[in-house]
């Protein structure tokens, strides 16, 4: 590993040792740049964000103010006049609940945001001043109160008030997206949909809607049909029923995967009527046929009278003894009086009303399945092949009955306690057709092309600037014969030729014996001229 690292540097050194002094001062003043550009970009990108947070009345306050965000690890920073507190945009929150902790209210939701202004600040400027100030303390002072929730985005469409009766009698509208880190149910939306109502000036929840960040929709605007609704007539009473079980069959059917969009409508029958009952029921105690005994009296009287013979032995039948004059008699009398105590259930049911009767309700269904078809992939299957995309589109427009399973009509039955026999459920595949959108290139693209461009360009220069002076100099060694041989200065030398060679011969003689480096170079040259 070690050779291959150690023979990769010497082969960036020997690259490197290619370029002249100029041509390493032109490539490091490239790279300083492309560098500095990239440090710029990152620094502009990633610098920290300041936000007002607190304008201090008094210095005092301020000092207050930055020991409180101190103990709270919370970055700031202060005005050259001590006045103004600012601090992080992703501690923003963080810094105004601990000023809310501490009774001190920072100025980022305070209303003098909003009447604050000069001259040329119109009433609409305050009313949008006014709709910031709402949805912020909407946010921060009165849905994250609510220890289900973790954060919340709210949006808030308020009529403007152009003083027409009209204007005045206009709701506004709430769009609320909540985070939430435990248990939030569709009451819990519907306590906090009227509880913004209240805040916003509505009279209904019609115009509020609540979703969570996993995209359930916690509370629409005709969702209003919680138990602790207040109904003041039946109908009321009936709609609620009715948006329960609407909402059911929805929550059922969507998460079947099988529609992207449901309609239902319900028809439910409610009994209004009271009924109150109360059943009593006797049992004898254990091992008894009676309850028990509570009180017993109980008299009894038994008397016999019969009359006698004459008195002495006149009435015997055998003359034994004497007999007395009394005559014999007898009585029985009974009387009884007993208490007994059973066992007794009394069982008080009562019926309130608004019962819905099941067997005499109905349920409607619509579904619809969308076909996203898109340009590019019509294009690529050949069904635009002879047609244009608008005359296909003008022709697959429409809907196409599709079958149901029974297993839809159990689950809305499973779902609503109504008989499967009451349910009809109708679907339909509907074509939703989407155009070509291009390159579809932002503005954040088309810098970032254009800095990979520059640092291209500059590459490209550098290279092909050492390239270029490479060629010059090999072009700078490859001399001529006569320039070299003019460039020999002429020594006057005792010649030792013989006297009939050409004096061109002795001079080239005399060149190579002189110079035998650049005779051999230029014997070179002529080599690869010949052979080349």
């Amino acid at each position: 590993m070690a050779d291959k690292v150690k023979e990769l540097l010497d082969k960036v050194l020997e690259w490197w040792n290619k370029f002249t002094a100029k041509q390493k001062t032109i490539i490091i003043s490239a790279s300083a740049g492309i560098i500095l550009i990239i440090a710029i970009l990152i620094a502009f990108l990633t610098r920290p964000q300041y936000v007002l947070l607190l304008n201090c009345e008094t210095t005092k306050e301020a000092a207050e103010v930055t020991e409180l965000l101190d103990g709270g690890s919370i970055n700031y920073q202060v005005s050259d006049d001590g006045y103004q507190i600012e601090v992080l945009k992703s501690q923003q929150s963080d810094a105004n609940l601990l000023l809310g902790a501490n009774d001190i209210q920072s100025a980022a939701y305070s209303i003098d945001n909003v009447t604050s202004g000069g001259f040329s600040t119109t009433e609409s400027d305050k009313q949008k001043k006014y709709q910031l100030y709402m949805e912020t303390r909407l946010e921060k002072e009165f849905i994250e109160k609510f220890s289900a929730i973790k954060s919340a985005s709210v949006e808030l469409s308020i009529p403007e008030n152009d003083g027409t009766l009209i204007s005045t009698e206009e709701e506004a509208f709430a769009s609320i997206l909540l985070q939430l880190n435990g248990e939030f149910t569709t009451d819990n939306a519907a306590y906090l949909a009227r509880a913004v109502a209240t805040a916003i000036g509505n009279t209904t929840t019609n115009n509020v809607v609540i979703l969570d960040t996993e995209g359930n929709m916690l509370f629409s605007g005709d969702d209003n049909y919680t138990t602790s609704g207040l109904a003041n007539s039946q109908l009321n009473v009936k709609t609620q029923a009715e948006s329960l079980v609407k909402n059911e069959v929805k929550r059922v059917l969507l998460g079947t995967k099988e529609f992207d969009n449901i309609e239902v409508a319900s028809n439910l029958v409610l009994d209004f009527s009271t009924t109150d009952t109360t059943e009593h029921t006797y049992t004898p105690a254990d091992g008894q046929t009676q309850g028990v005994l509570s009180h017993e009296d109980v008299y009894s009287s038994d008397s016999t009278n019969s009359n006698g013979g004459v008195p002495g032995t006149d009435s015997n039948d055998q003359t034994t003894y004497v007999m007395t004059d009394n005559a014999n008699s007898s009585s029985t009398v009974t009387e009884e009086s007993r208490d007994y105590l059973p066992n007794e259930t009394i069982t008080n049911a009562s019926t309130p009303a608004g019962r819905i009767d099941y067997d005499a309700s109905s349920v409607s269904v619509t579904g619809i399945v969308y076909n996203v078809v898109r340009e590019d992939d019509a294009k690529s299957q050949g069904l635009l092949d002879g047609i244009s995309w608008g005359e296909y589109k003008a022709a697959n427009t429409g809907r196409t009955k599709v079958d149901v399973e029974a297993e839809m009509y159990n689950v809305v039955a499973n779902a609503t306690g109504i008989n499967a026999d009451a349910i009809t459920i109708v679907a339909y595949s509907e074509n939703v057709f989407f155009d070509s959108e291009g390159l579809n290139v932002t503005a954040t693209d088309v810098i970032q092309i254009l800095l990979v461009v520059v640092i291209l360009a500059l590459l490209a220069f550098v290279i092909l600037r050492s390239m270029r002076g490479e060629k010059e100099r090999d072009v700078e060694e490859e001399l001529s014969v006569e320039s070299l041989l003019q460039s020999t200065p002429i020594v006057e030398l005792e010649s030792i030729l013989p006297e009939n060679e050409s004096e061109t011969r002795k001079m080239i003689d005399r060149f190579v014996n002189e110079n035998p480096e650049a005779a051999a170079s230029l014997l070179r040259n002529w080599l690869n001229e010949d052979w080349g």
